[in-house]
């Protein structure tokens, strides 16, 4: 038996970071400095609701599972922020962000960008 010492979710992201695609800068301001990538649904948020009733007990044999059923989320509803922006929009929306906030947190990417490109 598996005994954790970290978060499952960190499990999680180790299997899922292998095939995480971040840009070469970042889409609000060009920057290609400090990047991070940011998911509009936060993959611990993601994690919570998933396992509520299942046993996951054995994360590094259900990760693969839940990988594949939030494919979409994992990969393709993400940004590559710089660091600043990055912390500026989880200063809006906080560390852990609802999953209802995803298409908030894109219109909100989407006008940080359409501002600069106006200057």
């Amino acid at each position: 038996m598996l005994i954790m010492k970290r978060a499952p979710v960190k499990y999680i992201r180790d299997r899922a970071k292998g095939a995480y695609v971040k840009a070469g800068s970042c889409y609000i301001c060009g920057d290609s400095g400090r990047l991070d990538l940011h998911h509009y649904s936060s993959v611990t948020a993601l994690f919570e609701r998933w396992s509520k009733g299942r046993d996951v007990s054995d994360i590094l044999t259900c990760r693969d599972e839940f990988i594949a059923e939030h494919r979409v989320e994992l990969y393709d509803e993400v940004v590559t922020l710089c660091h600043k922006h990055h912390l500026e929009l989880h200063g809006v929306y906080g560390v852990k962000p609802l999953l209802s906030s995803a298409s908030a947190q894109r219109a909100w990417v989407e006008r940080k960008r359409a501002k600069l490109d106006q200057k």
